[in-house]
């Protein structure tokens, strides 16, 4: 019963006190994987090296998702409080998001 409880808490979100600015160096590795995904997409039998490579691409995006503060940039910026614009993380998934699940028709 230990190791289910463990399992569990694998997947709640970290404290939101505890997020760290968006910055370049944060996002790198995410970026990096998806590059590496990308570039073993084009390379000739490649799938069993992308199936390994799945798991972290997918647990970059969700510590990207989860542990990024994307606000901290704005409220340098416009020299706003601490805590006022904690809504971007909110707004930023969800554009993510919706971007993924309906994405743009293009009519001509």
């Amino acid at each position: 019963m230990l190791a289910l409880s463990a399992f569990l808490d694998l997947f709640t979100p970290p404290d939101p006190a505890l997020r760290q600015p968006f910055t370049g160096a944060a996002f790198f590795p995410f970026y990096a994987s998806c590059y590496a995904m990308a570039v073993l997409v084009i390379l000739p039998h490649t799938f069993i090296l992308r199936l390994s490579l799945l798991p972290f691409v997918l647990w970059q995006a969700w510590r990207c998702a989860v542990g990024l503060n994307f606000s901290a940039g704005l409220v340098l910026s416009l020299g706003a409080k601490d805590g006022e614009l904690n809504h971007w993380n909110f707004t930023y998934m969800v554009r993510l998001l919706s971007s993924l699940c309906f994405p743009p028709v293009h009519v001509r």
